[in-house]
């Protein structure tokens, strides 16, 4: 009789079948949960987290500096040796081969429950680090030197994540650099002709902005610039000109011609097949101050009738109006406010001239040019 039929016995006799399986059932799930319970029973091992992490500031140029901070803590049930906490920039919040390692830091030996935390590391982002948006991580035991009860939990993500930037190009003292350049320039033509005896008088406005790129040299000379020279790849402009005239064609016959010119155009960026270009001199030392964008280009004409209600000897057409794009062409020498930012990736002018001409007997025509240019200067690595 086998041990398990001896003890299923009543009173000398056997148990029913039935009855017999039905206990010898039990007795193996009994088994089998007093085997579970005692393998589910806790490690008595260390167990190593970043508890908690911080980082300053949310931006940083590559080759620059952070400061880290975290929080190292044992939750496990027996000491925990020496180990080293590191810090990574993540693009998936996961340790991996892609990360940019930003450093480390030495962990005491912490006891169940005790922690070890620095509040402000200084870490630098190496030089080579491409632009763009990461995560911080912070994992424990990064070398691997501590057995833990589990080894799944070490790192933390830190809340605030961190902008890296294109490291900031350092302009030499003295030397020629190859730039890029976009400029936007504002032109606004004003003429006003008109009788001393009060016969006709004639207003032309004309304000056209010019959007180009281009590719040149910035010469330094003493860690300033000296002048930019570029030659234009692309330019387009676009703008309004209007006209208002009234005269008399005899006397009690006044007529009137007004109107108005909206176009737009691609700007010819070369002249009888060689490339037009633009320059600025730069006060840089006693040198005279100039600038010239080089471009010129009719954007469109309009015929301008005249309108009077009697005959009108001199035809129904005023002259036509026209809208152009020039630079300065007067004989008189312009005018001009320069400035440039500390870094020299943004130039701005102004030119201004005038010029007041007298015929004899008084009638007169006034003109005036102004230019309001911003060159965008990126050098070219």
């Amino acid at each position: 009789m086998s041990g398990a039929e001896r003890a299923l016995r009543v009173e000398g006799e056997l148990m029913p079948r039935r009855l017999w399986v039905l206990g010898l059932g039990l007795g193996l799930v009994m088994t089998m949960l007093g085997a579970g319970s005692a393998s589910a029973a806790p490690k008595k091992r260390p167990d190593l987290v970043v508890a908690a992490v911080s980082v300053t500031p949310g931006k940083v140029v590559a080759g620059g500096v952070l400061k880290v901070g975290d929080t190292t803590r044992n939750k496990g049930r027996k000491k925990a040796k020496r180990s080293v906490t590191r810090y990574a920039l993540s693009a998936n919040k996961k340790w991996d081969k892609k990360d940019v390692v930003l450093g480390s830091r030495a962990v005491k030996v912490l006891k169940p429950g005790k922690k070890h935390a620095v509040k402000a590391r200084s870490v630098r982002v190496a030089a080579a680090t491409r632009p763009g948006t990461y995560w911080l991580l912070a994992c424990a035991d990064a070398k691997k030197k501590v057995r833990e009860s589990n080894e799944r939990n070490n790192c933390r993500v830190a809340k605030r994540r961190v902008t890296v930037t294109k490291k900031a190009f350092s302009w030499p003292k003295v030397g020629m650099v190859k730039v890029n350049v976009s400029a936007v320039v504002d032109v606004r033509l004003r003429s006003h002709s008109h009788s001393t005896d009060g016969l006709w008088d004639t207003k032309r406005n004309s304000d056209v902005r010019l959007n180009g790129k281009g590719s040149g040299w910035l010469l330094l000379e003493g860690g300033k610039p000296e002048s930019l020279t570029w030659q234009w790849s692309g330019a387009t402009a676009a703008g309004t000109a209007t006209l208002h005239a009234v005269g008399e064609a005899f006397p009690g016959c006044p007529w009137t011609a007004s109107g108005k010119l909206t176009r737009s155009a691609t700007v010819p960026t070369t002249m009888n097949g060689v490339p037009e270009g633009g320059s600025v001199t730069f006060p840089a030392s006693k040198k005279k101050i100039g600038v010239e964008f080089h471009l010129q280009h009719t954007l469109g004409t309009q015929a301008v009738p005249r309108e009077t209600n009697c005959a009108d000897p001199m035809g129904p057409m005023s002259p036509p109006l026209t809208l152009e794009l020039r630079p300065y062409w007067w004989f008189k020498d312009p005018t001009y406010t320069i400035g440039w930012t500390n870094d020299f990736s943004k130039i701005t002018w102004r030119e201004h001239g005038e010029q007041h001409d007298v015929a004899p007997g008084g009638d007169g025509q006034d003109q005036s040019y102004t230019a309001d240019g911003v060159l965008t200067v990126t050098p070219v690595t």
